[in-house]
């Protein structure tokens, strides 16, 4: 009787085995089912490099600061479509520190890393680390495609772990954004694990997209009590092959401005900061000329005074010169930027500092897959 038991043991034990090895095996299958599709699937996942390197010299009031080879961007992209209406993308810079961000446990590195749920036709969900919903045209570019920014752009912090909800009608969109505002430039180091900010921007297509608008509006906690606004407005006008583009921003933060007013002992200060943006463009088909110019203030809220002004002007041409699909997007550049900075207030002993900037280089987005 007791052979006949330890028998039957035995089967149900030898069932269960190639049950489970079954099992384990048709896991794996739709494993590699999943693996492949992703990879071949090019909607599901397309990989791209971004690069751009130039050969760029600097002058400081007529004497060669620096020259150099520089690589501006060297990015990689992960983005797709896993299911109609669910899609996502990965962004990740190589030339910048690889730094763990305490708060949202992203790489500082990480630019962007959602995934986006459409809800209906009209309505989209946007989760994870995402380009803070700010307005102006400039913003919205990839720095790739910048030779001379504005001040708040070149030094605002784009990339925030949150959430956006879009609402779009009639070419319109709408968006309202939720996001961690941990920035030392507007959270307290008592409150940046606890600072969050909000964001409203309109991105707005007129008259068959001759003209275009993408203009916002941000409040960034500082403390329990005190938030800093954003302005942010950007307006483009489309005319065959022309286009200009006007952009504004307006807001207060806390920056430490030492190194432009040479103070190492300036530390972080309130501050005002305005910046507009004017630029031109033509496009000749494989030649694009760009004509733009800035205005940028700091004014000091301690000092109850502008710290400086500054204006710019540049002159770009870039060169595409291949059509096909996979270079389309590689392109040669030449460029000059000036810019004069007037210190002013508790800093109006200084002199004004004059800089000329001379570049040439290649940027190529390609796709991998």
């Amino acid at each position: 009787m007791y052979q006949n038991i330890d028998d039957m043991k035995k089967i149900y034990i030898i069932i269960c085995s190639v049950l489970i090895s079954i099992g384990v095996q048709a896991q794996h299958k739709e494993s590699e089912n999943i693996l492949n599709k992703l990879l071949w699937n090019d909607e599901m996942l397309n990989i791209m490099v971004d690069t751009r390197i130039d050969l760029q010299a600097q002058f400081n009031n007529g004497d060669l600061d620096n020259a150099s080879f520089r690589t501006q961007t060297f990015r990689l992209w992960l983005v797709g479509e896993i299911i109609p209406g669910i899609r996502y993308r990965f962004r990740h810079r190589f030339n910048k520190p690889q730094t763990p961000l305490l708060r949202d446990n992203y790489s500082s590195a990480t630019d962007q890393a959602w995934i986006a749920f459409d809800i209906g036709k009209d309505w989209t969900i946007t989760a994870g680390k995402q380009s803070m919903q700010l307005g102006t045209f400039e913003y919205d570019y990839n720095g790739a495609d910048i030779y001379q920014s504005t001040m708040v752009n070149g030094d605002i912090d784009m990339y925030k772990t949150g959430v956006n909800i879009a609402y779009k009608f009639s070419s319109q969109e709408i968006n309202l954004q939720i996001v961690n505002s941990d920035a030392p430039q507007f959270a307290s180091e008592e409150y940046k694990n606890k600072a969050f900010a909000a964001n409203f921007l309109w991105v707005g297509d007129l008259f068959d997209k001759k003209l275009r608008t993408r203009w916002g509006y941000g409040i960034f906690q500082h403390n329990k009590s005190k938030f800093y606004n954003w302005l942010t407005l950007g307006t483009q006008l489309n005319l065959g092959n022309f286009t200009t583009e006007l952009d504004y921003f307006r807001g207060n933060r806390d920056m430490d401005y030492g190194s432009i007013v040479d103070s190492t002992e300036l530390g972080s200060r309130y501050v005002q900061d305005q910046s507009v943006a004017l630029s031109l463009k033509y496009d000749f088909g494989k030649w694009k000329p760009i004509i733009k110019g800035t205005w940028n203030q700091r004014y000091d809220k301690k000092y109850d005074s502008n710290a400086y002004e500054s204006i710019g002007i540049q002159a770009a041409l870039e060169f595409y010169p291949f059509t096909q699909d996979k270079v389309k997007d590689l392109r040669f550049h030449i460029a000059y930027a000036y810019s004069n900075t007037n210190f002013q207030g508790e800093f109006n002993s200084m002199s004004n500092q004059d800089t000329h900037t001379i570049l040439a280089g290649t940027r190529w987005l390609f796709k991998v897959k």
